[in-house]
Parts: C-alpha cells; structure tokens; sequence
C-alpha cells in the first residue's frame, strides 16, 4: 500500500511550461485525500521548491528533498537534514571551473551566487525562477566562513556538457556527486548526496518503509531513487537509464503522467483516465 509519493519536479510534476496541469493537480489532492503524504525530491532550490509546494496546498509539515538529497526542509522552513559539499572539496571545484572560464553556480543556505550575470545565469533564473546574487570571486566568497555549499552547478551550452562532465568526473568523481539533469546543467553535490539517501533518511523520519514509497522520475538524478521506492516510475520522456531502473512506464510529463502514476499505483486504477483524458 503506497504512503507517500515522492516526485521530481522538472520534467516529471511539470510540463514543459514549467506549471502543473489540472490532471496532476486533482490526483494530487484525490491521493491527498486517502491520506498519502505527497511531496517533492527535486535538484532545485528549496526556495524554487515552494511555489509548488504551495499551489498544491501542501501542509507545513510535509518535507520536501532539495538539491538532490542536500537538504530536506519542511514547507514551514524547518531544516531536518542537510548534506553539503565539503569545504575544501567545493573549493577546489569552484576553482577549477574558474580557471576554464565555465558559468558556475554555487548555493550556500538556500541563496543562489555567481561571480556574475550572464546569459547562462539569466537561462537558469528564468528557468528556476529566482534571482542570483553577484559576489565577484566565487573562491573567495567561499573562503569566509569555510562554507560548505548544498550544490554547485554548472550552466553549459549543450553540445559542451557530456565532456565537461567526464572531465569533472575524473577529477572529483571520488569526492563529490556529479550528474547531468537538464541538457545543460551539470549538478555537483556532496558524494553521498543523492535523492535515495534522502528518501531512505525521510522514509525513517516518518515512520514508512520504502516498500510503501511510489517514486516518479525522469532524470539521471532520479536513477537510484527509482531503483530503491517500493514502485518506481518512469515518464515517457525520461532518459534511458531511469527507464531501465523503473518498474513501470507512465505518460510523459506533458501528457499528465504522473497523475496517471498516482492513478494506477496509488488509488486503484482506471478513476484516473478520466481525469486524465
């Protein structure tokens, strides 16, 4: 019996219009209404997090998994878990990126920071919807205080982000946690810092087993996550290796598939095609 479904965002909750569609919305609140906890595991911000959680009139209590498994935060603010980059780790890959010219974003205590505004950054705003935060030299904004960041991204044009990836990889793939998302995002946490290790630790927090999760998702961050819930699904439009670790295909995320997902597996089927349709 599923207790709580964890969704990713991007891709998945929303469309390609960045909103979540009417179908989603009423199964949403129809699971909500049998008592199944509803939430997020998400690599954006929590602060980008929120609208959504607050559309979807979710209460203050409910936690939501952010920056890949960095930080759980509850809807009310409450921090209950957080995993960040190291110090000295996250150092070394701000400069790093630096030292190649690369449009680096870094998050430290839920506030996005770059060394400047450029159409890179403006993509990723626009697109997140927050507003970033110009500090001149990321190493030496870092160095104050020894922070230790909840993720580093890294804003590619497209055609560049495969090898810019391997080449991260095979300088901190021992260190941190690298993978791409979006087609131009590259995402840098905390090695142990994945959306599994979040939703196992969550799962605890409240109580439930895994066996009791339903989990959908569409990207490389979601693989494991999609691997380890009780049933695991996959939009139609996510990428090979999160379709091969899902249980189950659904709907792609502009055709209302995750409420198609919350129909099927959660609240008994076919109810759900007339919302859908």
């Amino acid at each position: 019996m599923v207790k709580l479904i964890v969704s990713d965002l991007d891709d998945t909750l929303l469309s390609n219009d960045l909103t979540i569609s009417p179908a989603n919305l009423h199964a949403i609140a129809q699971a909500r209404a049998q008592g199944i906890i509803f939430t997020f595991a998400t690599g954006r911000m929590f602060v980008s997090s929120l609208p959504y959680a607050k559309q979807l009139e979710l209460p203050g209590d409910v936690p939501l998994i952010c920056y890949n498994g960095a930080l759980i935060q509850r809807i009310d603010g409450e921090v209950i878990y957080k995993n960040p980059l190291p110090h000295d780790v996250a150092l070394d890959i701000v400069r790093y990126c630096a030292d190649r010219g690369w449009t680096t974003n870094l998050y430290y205590e839920d506030v996005l920071y770059v060394n400047q505004v450029n159409p890179d950054v403006e993509y990723y705003t626009t697109v997140a919807r927050v507003s970033a935060n110009e500090v001149g030299d990321l190493q030496e904004f870092l160095k104050i205080g020894r922070k230790a960041p909840e993720k580093i991204l890294i804003v590619s044009p497209e055609e560049k982000n495969s090898a810019r990836r391997e080449l991260l990889v095979a300088e901190f793939g021992d260190a941190a946690q690298i993978v791409q998302s979006k087609r131009r995002y590259l995402e840098i946490t905390n090695a142990n810092a994945l959306k599994s290790t979040a939703l196992e630790w969550l799962v605890q927090y409240l109580g439930l087993s895994m066996e009791e999760v339903l989990a959908i998702g569409d990207s490389n961050n979601d693989v494991e996550m999609l691997r380890e819930a009780g049933i695991g699904v996959a939009v139609a439009n996510a990428v090979p290796a999160a379709k091969s670790e899902a249980d189950y295909l659904t709907l792609s995320n502009n055709e209302g598939g995750v409420a198609k997902a919350i129909w099927d597996f959660a609240l008994g089927g076919q109810a759900g095609n007339q919302a859908i349709n």
